[in-house]
């Protein structure tokens, strides 16, 4: 739901008699013996609890891991301080998540990342200007082409419309590499995180956006997700296993216990619903299993090499001889960590076949080895390191959602709605319009506060939502 929906609403539910209780009447959040049991403490589970803590609602939030975050994780690597998780806003404006952070003392930062490398290993050269803006001009053409592929082929996979588009521009060579690793890495693999021969055609590129650019949360994402979470009720080390819900109220088992409430908000990730770890009782409607087979999970991954010294200059874009998205970038993250440090991103293919086969030494080691072809030197041996595996996190079962061949917007849609009036969902992967972002998250954990009553947000920063 969009910022000015939520205000409409608000408008629209305030009276005389209810403008002075941050809670409507006769909904579950006013009366006096609700308690709402949240499951999962990531950005959507401890937005949902927060909202409804402030309007005096009682709330457990109920957490897997041994700490909160969710899929937002940061970390000391040697000095530096590093999301391992999500470590981008995407956008400032009309975004809850940096309305909180600016009324709580809470610094963002432009994304300034200076490129100054871009390797093409087929041909074994560093590449300069006219390559960048050949890869540039790709991103843009393609985009542009979108409808008419989008017409021509219907709901297939975005490597085959990228095969359409490769034969119309007549590049052979070095720039059809080019703009084939553009195309499948910038937009496809490191965007969706998906496979681009998995990554739906239909829906592609549509997505909503928000204004303000791309920021970095100064000191990591850890800041943010302690302030929200601060004086919350919760339990952590506790797995939820199954959730029952009826007419009298909501029984979950979660960590060799049974909670019981009012209401339960599940706010954990469409790949842990996927997998079927969490019992449902009822189960869970046709519809949400159907919603949930077309989904995936994208598999965006991190390798995080940090040095005493830089001796690099700058990020590197790394085109493999194979147009595969073998290690495809590595950022300088020196600034925002504050010691020197490049974090590898890899996403799609390329990560699925090395979550599955490739230990932590050989990610490492294929790291380096990159490094070293693009910089043509040998590298001196990182004094930290640090490397994820969300693909393979039984509590994420990958990093965010995408949408394959086969699914569309109506799948999250059906998600984002309730199981019944005491069972209710939350996360990125209920957002139609801004799903695989924490900004989404939020929004949804604010959709459900209000879908329980909740008239007013009492949380600095949130008070126009």
């Amino acid at each position: 739901m969009s910022r000015t929906a939520l205000l409409v609403l608000t408008l629209f539910a305030c009276n005389d008699d209810s403008a002075g209780s941050p809670v409507s009447a006769g909904t579950p959040a006013g009366e006096p013996g609700t308690h709402v049991l949240v499951v999962g403490a990531g950005a959507a589970g401890l937005t949902v609890a927060r909202a409804l803590d402030a309007a005096g609602v009682s709330v457990t939030v109920l957490e897997a891991r041994d700490r909160i975050g969710g899929r937002t994780w940061t970390v000391d690597v040697g000095d530096a301080r590093v999301d391992l998780g999500a470590s981008w806003a995407h956008g400032t404006e009309g975004n809850p998540m940096t309305d909180f952070a600016e009324a709580n003392g809470l610094a963002w930062t432009a994304d300034e990342t200076p490129w100054s490398r871009l390797y093409d290993e087929y041909s074994g050269s560093a590449l300069g200007g006219p390559a960048w803006r050949l890869m540039t001009a790709a991103l843009v053409g393609f985009a542009a082409a979108l409808p008419g592929l989008k017409a021509r082929y219907g709901d297939t996979t975005v490597d085959v419309a990228r095969d359409d588009y490769l034969v119309a521009t007549g590049y052979t060579g070095q720039d059809a590499r080019l703009t084939q690793h553009a195309i499948d890495q910038w937009m496809v693999e490191l965007s969706y995180a998906a496979p681009v021969d998995k990554k739906g055609l239909i829906g592609f590129w549509e997505e909503e956006s928000l204004g303000g650019g791309n920021q970095f949360p100064v000191g990591g994402y850890g800041g943010w997700i302690d302030a929200i979470a601060e004086g919350l009720d919760i339990e952590l080390g506790v797995p939820v296993t199954a959730v029952r819900h009826g007419k009298e109220g909501v029984e979950v088992d979660a960590g060799g216990k049974t909670w019981t409430g009012t209401h339960v908000v599940v706010t954990v990730p469409v790949g842990v619903l996927r997998a079927g770890s969490i019992h449902f009782q009822p189960e869970l409607s046709a519809e949400r299993q159907a919603a949930l087979a077309r989904l995936d999970m994208g598999n965006l991954e991190k390798v995080v090499l940090g040095w005493d010294e830089a001796w690099w200059d700058g990020s590197l874009e790394f085109v493999d001889a194979d147009v595969s998205g073998v290690f495809p970038e590595f950022y300088d993250m020196s600034e925002p960590a504050g010691a020197p440090t490049l974090v590898g991103l890899y996403g799609g293919r390329f990560s699925r076949a090395v979550q599955a086969q490739w230990t932590d030494e050989e990610i490492v080691a294929g790291a380096l080895d990159v490094l070293a072809t693009a910089w043509g030197r040998e590298i001196p041996p990182p004094a930290h390191t640090a490397v994820t595996h969300w693909t393979t996190d039984p509590f994420a079962g990958g990093s965010y959602v995408f949408l394959p061949a086969g699914a569309s917007r109506e799948d999250l849609e059906t998600l984002a709605e309730p199981e019944s009036e005491r069972l209710l969902f939350a996360g990125e992967g209920t957002s139609p319009d801004y799903y695989g972002n924490v900004h989404g998250a939020v929004m949804t954990g604010l959709r459900e506060a209000r879908r329980l009553g909740v008239e007013r947000f009492e949380v600095e920063g949130w008070e126009e939502w």
